[in-house]
């Protein structure tokens, strides 16, 4: 595994939005960097989550990528050498959970995103939706925690004022929580029990940060209404 592109591209990356973000990462009571396989876990409001919990995280993260990206030819190189892996959403995907496995098995961290794709409001697992059962499914196969994450804030980046040069900066919130278990329990009881904390981690964040409701996520297509409007 080539962890020095991963490494140099998280820099360049956090390089590239330290002039436009604010980043605040909160690790709850009993959360930890996992220090053998794990599968980490997040809600899915961007396309810059992966690089905001990469942030977040000193080891290196392979993460369950779309496999859409993989066919842009200049692309794809960098996502494989960043460590990532291909995923076919439109399926069950055993090719996927297989290097899933391999990856867990080398005592990796492997990051999924259990929405399938952004998602806001009702939608997604915050909002009510229920998980895809992949990333549990890794968990009990493998017999690894799961590092519940949940981001908020960065759904604003779509807003293009956002990139304008000085302050304010877009606020992001990442919250890390304690590891959760799921190796006794079968698909649907993981996966209910990992819904639910994640809603139980944003509550916790939305009271912690003391945030707003217009902090929580929105669509791309609302946060650039909402922008232009605001400049209307």
């Amino acid at each position: 595994m080539r962890s020095w592109c991963y490494r140099a591209s998280r820099n360049l990356g956090g390089g590239l939005l330290c002039p436009f973000v604010r980043r605040q990462v909160w690790r709850t009571p009993g959360a930890v960097e996992p220090t053998g396989a794990a599968v980490l876990v997040a809600n899915h409001i961007s396309h810059f989550d992966p690089l905001l919990l990469a942030l977040a995280f000193d080891r290196v993260i392979d993460w369950m990528t779309t496999e859409e990206f993989y066919a842009n030819r200049l692309v794809a190189p960098w996502l494989r050498a960043v460590n990532t892996f291909p995923v076919d959403r439109s399926r069950p995907d055993r090719r996927a959970l297989r290097l899933g496995l391999e990856r867990l098995r080398a005592r990796r961290i492997v990051g999924v995103f259990p929405e399938g794709g952004l998602r806001a409001g009702i939608t997604s697992i915050l909002g009510g939706a229920a998980p895809k059962s992949g990333a549990t499914a890794l968990a009990r196969l493998a017999g690894a925690p799961i590092i519940p994450c949940v981001v908020l804030g960065a759904d604003r980046l779509y807003a293009w004022r956002s990139w304008w040069p000085g302050p304010p900066r877009v606020q992001v919130w990442v919250t890390i929580g304690a590891p959760l278990l799921v190796s006794g329990l079968d698909s649907d009881e993981s996966n209910t029990r990992l819904a639910g904390v994640l809603r139980e981690l944003c509550a916790a964040a939305v009271a912690y940060f003391d945030l707003s409701p217009d902090d929580l996520p929105a669509s791309p297509a609302r946060r650039k209404g909402k922008d232009a409007q605001a400049l209307s």
